[in-house]
């Protein structure tokens, strides 16, 4: 395997993988198409079910079938995601759609992390992990950040258009994923040798056999705990930070400026990940997760500047340590179920937000958007110490 060329092409797929130009503004798209809010909330609410209920079984078929597979795969089903959303305006058509688009970001997610280590490992170069990943991670947060600033241009192109380019992009993804190298020639012949006959009985095993590991790897499982407890945090922050940035007295037209801004911080995270390589882990999180909490607290004030700057400072800290816990947890986790293991942690992620979700929104609405993010930064914060005792 050419390494450079490899993790050229990783580069090159998450530039186009992050070219979501529709997701910022499909429920604008769905209400001017004459859709409902309440119809939108329905569509959100299939697209975490499937999430859910998906994220790790698309995990274990990566890792049953192969990465380069799974992402070939995973670009064709945004694409036919995309269609249905202009092929009729039908509604469980469009349940479909949203469906669908779950199950693509399943099938990359784990996937497309899974292949670059075990390229790296291959290649004997599995210290660079946190280097490259931590590129990635930038590339993407990047370019979504962009998408979000080129929003109005999205809205002005029209649905129809704007999901054709979408589209494109999933295919586009498709081509990209398919001039990768599968990483293991062990793993390269076992998935030769699986057939449609035996794929329930080789999910089953792999099953048992990740279940196994998970258990056997409790420091694997808590690191997974906290990531996804401080990321769905500051994921819940980022929603309802929306609204309280109008109401705080920014215009509601120059909402997309803050959030570009905030975005970029997401890209400086990404680059501490890598850069505090030589720092214990434990240190970087609880040093990471403590601040994230502290800036989500903030992030409640009532002056524009520094809500801005605390939500974007809890972006940045959320990805160091996110990065910095996930490849502790690649270190471990064994070739063949690597995939998996991933999946899991992202599962762990939906997990915390189907809890905090609706328990933030409701503290938002009885008591004060400031109270619901002071509840969130302590629990973040709580997390974080418990993580830290427990790593000693």
């Amino acid at each position: 395997m050419n390494i450079k060329k490899q993790i050229r092409t990783l580069y090159i797929y998450e530039m186009i993988s992050g070219l979501q130009i529709v997701d910022l503004v499909w429920v604008l798209f769905l209400i001017q198409r004459g859709f409902s809010l309440a119809e939108a909330g329905i569509a959100e609410g299939v697209f975490h079910v499937v999430s859910m209920c998906c994220e790790i079984p698309s995990g274990m078929l990566s890792d049953l079938i192969g990465r380069k597979k799974t992402l070939a795969a995973a670009g064709i089903v945004s694409a036919l995601s995309a269609f249905c959303m202009i092929a009729t305006d039908f509604f469980l058509m469009i349940l479909l759609a949203m469906g669908l688009n779950a199950l693509s970001y399943n099938l990359v997610s784990g996937t497309r992390e899974a292949l670059t280590y075990d390229s790296l490992l291959e290649a004997g170069a599995e210290d660079q992990y946190l280097k490259v990943s931590s590129r990635q991670e930038s590339i993407y947060q990047g370019l979504y950040a962009v998408t979000g600033l080129i929003s109005v241009i999205t809205v002005s192109l029209g649905y129809r258009l704007a999901y054709l380019l979408a589209v494109g992009q999933g295919l586009l993804c498709t081509v990209v994923a398919l001039q990768l190298k599968e990483a293991g020639i062990r793993s390269r012949k076992k998935h030769s040798q699986i057939t449609f006959r035996t794929m329930g009985g080789e999910l089953l095993r792999h099953f048992r056999r990740s279940a196994r590991f998970l258990m056997e790897h409790p420091k694997i499982r808590e690191r997974m705990v906290v990531s996804g407890g401080i990321s769905a945090g500051c994921y819940l922050v980022s929603m309802i930070l929306q609204e309280h940035l109008a109401a705080i007295g920014l215009n509601e037209r120059l909402i997309g400026i803050p959030l570009f801004f905030i975005s970029l911080f997401s890209v400086a995270g990404a680059v501490l990940g890598e850069r505090t390589r030589n720092l214990r882990t434990r240190t970087v999180v609880m040093t990471g997760g403590c601040l994230a909490g502290i800036a989500v607290i903030f992030s409640g004030g009532n002056h524009l500047l520094p809500v801005i700057v605390a939500a974007g400072a809890a972006n940045c800290m959320n990805e160091m340590t996110a990065l910095r816990l996930e490849n502790e947890n690649q270190r471990e986790a064994a070739s063949e179920i690597r995939a998996t293991i991933i999946s899991v942690g992202s599962m762990m992620y939906s997990v915390w937000m189907a809890v905090l979700s609706p328990v933030c929104g409701a503290a938002a609405n009885a008591f004060s958007v400031p109270a619901a993010f002071f509840g969130l930064g302590i629990l973040m914060i709580v997390l974080t110490c418990i993580y830290s005792v427990r790593e000693k």
